[in-house]
């Protein structure tokens, strides 16, 4: 499993993962690796963060993007819309691929829950000052322009995916689904339904006592450091609540703003 931030900044984007690799077997997780590779660059001006299945047939999910580049020529000239949607498609073709060779039988046939590949994309189109963010979720995302647009240009924020749960309790001191239960609860003490107006009370209550973060202008170097915390944060959590901690090694920071020649990973 994995943990991913991304910070949206108007002068860059910026990606955060942790770096441990989870090998499952039958009786759950039977090792960890803390070396793995999470975190990649496409062309030029576009990071992709990887969470969820590790790879397919054999093959990382790093070996995979590295084909995608050398298969689709005109990357650089595209929007990132347009890739996303190309990303999309070439990743669910070679999901159903492997879940068809390890099922042996048609992938619309198949009648299990299936592990999920997230992609986080995120970047700049070409020409574009600002940058944007997208998510890919394999296999849910099958249809033609599924992929969700996170942040679009000129839209600033945190978001975070896959294990992200502490980064949630810290920032607004309980979780949505906590937050679920809690109205669950209060339902069940009332004798009735809650309405969507009560519902959305509890909710506004949690955002009011969130943490307020000025991501509209927090400059490139203050959204790395803030993600780092964010990922390191999550990875010293499990360390300390799991046998194994399938989120854990160490944090892996990718940025590109509009001045830059192309999107880096820092250690």
């Amino acid at each position: 499993m994995s943990v991913a931030v991304l910070c949206n900044l108007s002068d860059g984007v910026i990606i955060g993962v942790d770096s441990a690799l989870s090998v499952w077997g039958t009786n759950g997780v039977e090792k960890v690796f803390e070396d793995g590779e999470k975190l990649f660059q496409l062309k030029k001006k576009i990071g992709v963060a990887t969470f969820g299945l590790a790879g397919m047939a054999g093959r990382c999910i790093g070996s995979f993007l590295y084909e995608f580049e050398r298969t689709h020529n005109d990357l650089d000239s595209k929007p990132l819309e347009e890739i996303v949607e190309s990303l999309r498609v070439f990743f669910r073709a070679e999901y159903v691929k492997f879940a068809e060779l390890i099922y042996e039988k048609p992938f619309d046939d198949i009648d299990i829950e299936l592990s999920n590949l997230g992609l986080l994309v995120a970047g700049y189109s070409p020409n574009s000052f600002l940058s944007e963010a997208w998510e890919i979720r394999i296999p849910s995302h099958k249809d033609v322009g599924s992929a969700r647009q996170v942040y679009k240009p000129g839209e600033f924020g945190l978001a975070w995916f896959a294990m992200s749960e502490p980064i949630e309790r810290y920032l607004f001191g309980i979780s949505i689904a906590g937050l679920q239960d809690i109205t669950t609860y209060v339902a069940e003490l009332l004798g009735r339904p809650l309405t969507e107006q009560e519902i959305d009370k509890f909710f506004e209550i949690r955002r009011g006592q969130g943490y307020a973060v000025k991501t509209d202008s927090m400059p490139v170097k203050t959204g790395v450091d803030y993600v780092k915390f964010l990922v390191d944060y999550v990875i010293t959590h499990y360390k300390f609540t799991q046998s194994h901690s399938i989120v854990g090694g160490r944090s892996k920071v990718g940025v590109i703003t509009y001045r830059s020649d192309d999107f880096h990973i820092t250690e």
